[in-house]
């Protein structure tokens, strides 16, 4: 278990790596340092993925509790409805607050909405952990270990 979960979480960290450099543009001036200072932006993306990261491993552990199935991912399950539910909905929730509450970063007008929130951000956490968990299904050939 502990092999798979440490995959999961770097294969997440990757994918939500890439991914948040990528919708950059997205976003405005975010509050947290400017994107012309590259090591502040670095840091900041480094962070957010590692936290984007543990969020899955988190979501996996509690839908695996919650339907009493460590391996739920090795075949289609409502263990999977509720991960493509979950992290998007919790996503949304950090969006608002991000955004509308704290004031830590905004939209750029090119950043598709959905009931005010970014899209961009609700579609990484609706893919990639999907992804990430696909892409390392073969571990539970066996068991999870």
């Amino acid at each position: 278990m502990f092999k798979f979960l440490t995959k999961l979480f770097f294969i997440s960290f990757l994918l939500n790596f890439v991914w948040e450099i990528t919708q950059m543009p997205l976003y405005g001036e975010m509050g947290m340092g400017l994107r012309d200072n590259y090591l502040e932006f670095l840091k900041i993306h480094w962070e957010v993925s590692l936290k984007d990261a543990l969020m899955v491993v988190v979501a996996y552990l509690l839908i695996g509790y919650l339907v009493k199935n460590w391996e739920w991912a090795k075949t289609f399950n409502h263990g999977w409805v509720l991960l493509w539910i979950s992290l998007p909905l919790w996503q949304g929730i950090i969006e608002y607050y991000s955004v509308y509450i704290y004031f830590r970063w905004e939209y750029a007008e090119s950043m598709p909405l959905i009931f005010a929130i970014g899209i961009s951000p609700i579609l990484q956490m609706l893919i990639l952990p999907s992804l990430a968990i696909l892409l390392f299904r073969q571990t539970f050939s066996n068991s999870i270990e």
